[in-house]
C-alpha cells in the first residue's frame, strides 16, 4: 500500500497546481475564498512536499555556494525533482495503470470538497458537486449559487475545466513510453496516430485556444467577462456548470454556447490536422461525419417531431451529444419523443480523444462496421475474408471485441441504474433520462437535483464517477482491494 500511494504523488501534485488561479483571483478581489482552496491545494499537494523541500533546500544550498563558486550548479526553475517523481510511475502494470487512474478520481474530488463545506453546504451534497465537477458532469446539488463568492463559483468552474482535460492528462505531464498510452485508454482517450509527447502538447494547445476562443467569443456578443470566463470552461469542457442562477441568453449566445460544446466533443486529433494543412483528412474523417450527422438529424427531429424552440433545441441537443450539459428550458415537459432523442444522445456521446462522455462514436461506429461485415459475409463464398476498415485503415479484432464489450457493459449498467432509479419513485422518463445524464456525465435534468433525497444523490455520483473513469478502471481498483 505504501508503495501504491507513492505513486499517487505525482498525479495530486498536479491536480493542486490548478487551485491556484482561484486562490488568486480570490486574492485580488478579496472575498476570503482563497482559504478553503489553499487548504485544499495544499492538501492534495501534500505527498509531494518531500520531494518540494528537498529540491528547494537543494537549490538554495547551490545558489548560495554559487556566490562564491561561479561554477556550482544552480537552476532556479528545476524547484521539483521531475525525475524521482517520475520513477514513481513509469513502470506500472495496466492493473496498477487502471486502479491509479480510478483511486485519483476518487481522492481528488474527495479532497476538493473542503471548500463547499467551508461554506456550510452538506457533505454528500458537498461531494456531489465536487464530483460532478472533477468528472465534468454539471448537475448541481446546490438550490442557488447566492451564498457562494464569486472566487468558489470559479473555483467550481475551474474544476470542470481541469475535469474536461481528465486527471489522466495531469498524469502523463510525468509519465511517458508504453503506460501513457495505457492511461490514455483508462479515460477513453487513447490516440495511437501520434505519440504520447505530442499528444499532450495537442490536448494542451488546443484546449488552450479554444477556451481563449470562447472567451471571446462570449464577451464580444454581450456577456461579462466573468461570466463569459467561466461559461467559456465550462463550455469547452463540457462540463455545464452556469456561474449564476438565472440569464436571459439572446439566440446568439446559445448558438455560441452550442458551438464551444460541439468543439470540445471534436476529437483533439481533427484540430491536430486543420493545424498541420490538411483539413480534408479532419472534414472527411468518419467519426466527424457521423457526429455532424446524427446532430442535424437530431436537431431536425426535435425541432420538427417535438414542436421545440429551434435555438433551446439546437443548445439543448448538442449538450446531449455533446455531454456539455448546458439547458436552456424546463427539460421535463418537453415532448417524450424529444427526451428520448436526448436519452439516446447522452448515451452516445462525441468523438474519442475530446472531452465528450457516453460510450463515444468511434466504438459505434466500429460496432456497426462489424455488424455490416458479418451480414456482407453470409453471401460471400466460403473462405472470403472481410475486414473492418475506418478512415481507411483496418480495425482488429481484439479491438472490435473490445469496443463490443465496453458497450455491452455500459448499456448493461445503464439499464440496471435506471431500474433502481425507479425504486426510489421516478418515472421511466426521468430514470432513464437522469441516469443516462450521470453516467455519460452530461448534466442534463428531468427532476430537481437538490430535492434528490441523500442516497439518491450518492448513487448519481457513483455514475458520475463510473461514467469518467469508463468502468473498466473502477473494476481493477476493487480487484486489487479484494486481492489485497
Amino acid at each position: 500500500m505504501a508503495e501504491f500511494l507513492k505513486k499517487l504523488t505525482a498525479v495530486m501534485f498536479y491536480a493542486a497546481l490548478p487551485m491556484l488561479i482561484p486562490i488568486v483571483y480570490s486574492l485580488y478581489v478579496g472575498d476570503g475564498a482563497w482559504i478553503p482552496i489553499l487548504i485544499t491545494a495544499i492538501l492534495l499537494a501534500f505527498p509531494a512536499i518531500p520531494h518540494l523541500v528537498a529540491s528547494l533546500f537543494e537549490n538554495i544550498t547551490n545558489f548560495l555556494k554559487s556566490l562564491v563558486n561561479p561554477d556550482t550548479p544552480f537552476n532556479s526553475s528545476f524547484m521539483i525533482i521531475m525525475k524521482e517523481m517520475r520513477k514513481e510511475v513509469d513502470t506500472l502494470t495496466l492493473g496498477q495503470i487502471l486502479t491509479l487512474t480510478s483511486v485519483a478520481w476518487i481522492i481528488v474530488p474527495l479532497i476538493s470538497t473542503i471548500p463547499y463545506v467551508y461554506y456550510g453546504i452538506p457533505l454528500v451534497d458537498a461531494f456531489f458537486e465536487s464530483m460532478s465537477g472533477w468528472t465534468s458532469t454539471g448537475l448541481s446539488a446546490l438550490p442557488s449559487l447566492k451564498g457562494l463568492p464569486d472566487s468558489m463559483i470559479f473555483f467550481r468552474s475551474i474544476t470542470q475545466w481541469v475535469g474536461g482535460l481528465g486527471i489522466v492528462v495531469l498524469i502523463l505531464t510525468v509519465v511517458r513510453g508504453k503506460e501513457a498510452t495505457s492511461f490514455l485508454k483508462a479515460e477513453g482517450r487513447a490516440m495511437t496516430e501520434v505519440g504520447i509527447g505530442e499528444t499532450v502538447g495537442i490536448i494542451f494547445k488546443t484546449y488552450a485556444f479554444l477556451t481563449i476562443f470562447g472567451i471571446a467569443l462570449l464577451f464580444f456578443l454581450g456577456i461579462d467577462l466573468f461570466e463569459a470566463v467561466n461559461l467559456a470552461f465550462a463550455g469547452i469542457s463540457n462540463g455545464g456548470f452556469f456561474p449564476f442562477d438565472d440569464f436571459a441568453f439572446t439566440d446568439l449566445q446559445k448558438f455560441a454556447l452550442a458551438i464551444l460544446m460541439f468543439a470540445g466533443a471534436t476529437s483533439f486529433i481533427f484540430y491536430r490536422n486543420i493545424w498541420e494543412g490538411i483539413p480534408k483528412k479532419s472534414i472527411f474523417d468518419e467519426e466527424f461525419l457521423l457526429y455532424v450527422l446524427i446532430t442535424i438529424v437530431a436537431i431536425g427531429l426535435i425541432t420538427y417531431m417535438g414542436g421545440e424552440e429551434f435555438y433551446n433545441t439546437v443548445l439543448n441537443t448538442i449538450s446531449a451529444i455533446a455531454c456539455g450539459g448546458f439547458a436552456i428550458g424546463d427539460l421535463s415537459i418537453i415532448h417524450s419523443f424529444s427526451l428520448y432523442l436526448l436519452i439516446l444522445l447522452m448515451l452516445t456521446g462525441g468523438m474519442v480523444g475530446s472531452t465528450t462522455g457516453g460510450l463515444k462514436l468511434w466504438r459505434i461506429l466500429v460496432i456497426f462496421k462489424a455488424i455490416g461485415k458479418h451480414i456482407k459475409s453470409a453471401f460471400l463464398p466460403s473462405g472470403s475474408v472481410q475486414v473492418v476498415k475506418i478512415n481507411g485503415g483496418a480495425i482488429d479484432e481484439h479491438m472490435i471485441v473490445e469496443s463490443a464489450t465496453f458497450v455491452f457493459t455500459y448499456i448493461f449498467l445503464f439499464l440496471f441504474a435506471s431500474g433502481a432509479f425507479m425504486i426510489a419513485n421516478y418515472s421511466l422518463e426521468e430514470s432513464l433520462f437522469m441516469v443516462a445524464s450521470a453516467l455519460g456525465n452530461v448534466g442534463l435534468s428531468t427532476v430537481d437535483v437538490p430535492e434528490i433525497g441523500q442516497m439518491g444523490k450518492a448513487f448519481l455520483i457513483l455514475l458520475m464517477y463510473l461514467g469518467r473513469i469508463e468502468i473498466f478502471p473502477s473494476l481493477a481498483l476493487l480487484s486489487y482491494i479484494v486481492r489485497r
